[in-house]
């Protein structure tokens, strides 16, 4: 029987829902419905930005758990990640963000304090991984869908976010 990268993301999340799935060296442990609950949040902050499916999101930071839950949340939307290393230069971020034509970067915190983002116009926007705070905006849609996230992420489950919500 074959299954598709998503559809393993998808069982081993609701058949691990109470067990750790991500730590930060001498850091928080995420379990597998944390993992979850920040995916969709990610994907109300894409849908409601007006991301769709094959657009490209750049991601440009240290391994951390959150790198790790923006880089589901990129895939399990449909659209399309594009890692940057961390290491890499400011120029080389900057030419690597512009020349994929991402609509969005997330950048680490030790990352984004080398970056302009006057150099990467074509962004509508920059998320810090660290608690996916949007640091630019160039979008309305953007700006209000990460201050409503709360709001629209109860509207969407009223009655808590369980496993079978999860496809």
């Amino acid at each position: 029987m074959e299954q598709s990268f998503i559809a393993y993301i998808e069982n081993s999340i609701k058949s691990n829902w109470d067990l750790n799935a991500l730590t930060d060296y001498k850091g928080a442990t995420l379990q597998y419905k944390d993992v979850a609950r920040k995916i969709e949040k990610l994907h109300i902050i894409f849908e409601e930005s007006g991301i769709k499916k094959g657009d490209k999101i750049a991601i440009c930071g240290r391994n951390s758990s959150h790198w790790g839950v923006t880089f589901l949340a990129i895939l399990t939307y449909g659209a399309v990640a594009i890692p940057i290393l961390h290491e890499f230069k400011p120029d080389n971020v900057h030419h690597i963000v512009n020349h994929s034509e991402a609509r969005l970067l997330f950048a680490g915190d030790v990352v984004w304090e080398n970056l302009n983002e006057a150099a990467m116009p074509l962004l509508e926007g920059i998320v810090i991984m660290t608690d996916f705070s949007v640091l630019v905006s160039r979008s309305e849609k953007l700006t209000h869908a990460r201050e409503h996230l709360n709001e629209l992420f109860g509207q969407k489950y009223p009655k808590n976010f369980r496993p079978e919500h999860i496809s």
